[in-house]
């Protein structure tokens, strides 16, 4: 059996950190739709492509060796099937919405395999698998993730970023940042030998994956959301607004961070949480990264899921004693994008389910303020 890792999912996450990261101890396969007809077909051709790597200046990496397939042509099946029978070891990088379809798609072609098989899920979200584990037989892993590197699509990438292929119109980003952490209660050292993955203690695991999740996705949507209501396109053009990185810097100090280190961050330390802390509000609004405030909001009605960045950050400060304030203003400037962009009725759904009058009461008001 080769070294493989295949990889579900031919986006800005599986380019711009699995394939640079993970190119040099592992062969790659990525499989995906017509959606990413041009990639696939380029891949087959030179089994290579180019991403970025935004830090204070950008870097252009070249992943060769690398295959890639269409999971909608019968014709490429049979060759799929032998990647995946060659890969212990296999990511779905798909969004949410398509994780059950993936597993299911894995399942199936799984089935009869005896030796230990690991299944990292990409997607955001508090043990999103967690239904599936039941699904599969012992000897399949299904596995949370901490994706920590944000990574984009680029559709202009001129004049610094490179295009993923030279004919293509398009470009993958993704930020300096390198671990991908592990809970240790899935290290294998036959399956798992590049540096990249950082095997912790479950308890560590779980903190960096609620870290991750309420302060990075967070953050990151209060500025997103806040940015569309202003029509931003950027993030970067917001790097020097002091009323929104003020606001940014009081969301995480005043209210995420504390409640975070109550309920978790002990596990991390208070040196390498205090430095994620003050480290995030620069690098989401890098102005080499530039990432996109439509990515930041897309898909608005899920971020609102009990176990995602919105309610669930919205239940972390409550149940451990800090008083929303500015996490008020992201929920009503959510609320306000999901009825202009889904409808009023999702909008009014969601304004419903929120936890308590006096949390409604205060929503409305700020609510108001931004229709």
């Amino acid at each position: 059996m080769s070294d493989r890792i295949v990889i579900l999912g031919g986006g800005a996450l599986s380019l711009s950190f699995f394939g640079p990261e993970l190119n040099d101890d592992y062969d790659l396969t990525f499989l995906d739709t017509q959606a990413k007809e041009d990639l696939v077909t380029r891949i087959q051709d030179r089994h290579a492509y180019t991403t970025n790597l935004a830090a204070d200046t950008i870097q252009r990496i070249t992943v060769s060796g690398v295959d890639a397939f269409r999971l909608d042509v019968p014709e490429q099946d049979a060759a799929i099937r032998e990647h995946i029978g060659q890969a212990r070891i296999f990511f779905t990088a798909v969004g949410i919405r398509n994780l059950d379809r993936a597993l299911g798609y894995l399942d199936e072609r799984l089935r009869g395999r005896s030796e230990s098989i690991y299944i990292l899920c990409a997607e955001n979200g508090e043990n999103i698998g967690e239904k599936w584990r039941a699904e599969f037989p012992d000897n399949i892993h299904l596995c949370d993730t901490v994706m920590g590197r944000m990574c984009r699509n680029e559709d202009a990438p001129a004049p610094d970023y490179a295009p993923v292929e030279p004919d293509l119109p398009w470009g993958v980003v993704g930020e300096a940042l390198y671990d991908m952490p592990l809970s240790d209660r899935y290290f294998d050292e036959e399956a798992f030998h590049s540096k990249a993955f950082l095997f912790v203690p479950e308890a560590e695991f779980h903190a960096r994956d609620r870290v991750k999740l309420f302060a990075h996705n967070g953050l990151h949507c209060f500025i997103a959301v806040h940015g569309a209501l202003r029509g931003v396109e950027r993030f970067s053009d917001l790097a020097d607004d002091a009323e929104m990185t003020t606001a940014a810097r009081e969301l995480l100090q005043n209210e995420i961070a504390p409640a975070l280190w109550n309920d978790c961050g002990k596990e991390i330390g208070r040196e390498a949480f205090d430095a994620y802390m003050a480290r995030l509000p620069g690098r989401i609004f890098s102005k080499t990264l530039r990432d996109l405030i439509a990515r930041g909001v897309r898909g608005i009605q899920d971020k609102f899921a009990e176990n995602e960045r919105i309610m669930g950050g919205l239940h972390l400060l409550i149940e451990n004693g800090v008083t929303p304030n500015r996490y008020y203003d992201l929920i009503a400037a959510g609320l306000e994008l999901a009825r202009r962009d889904v409808s009023d009725e999702a909008a009014d759904a969601i304004f419903a389910a929120l936890p308590g009058e006096d949390v409604k009461r205060e929503v409305k008001a700020r609510w108001d303020n931004v229709r």
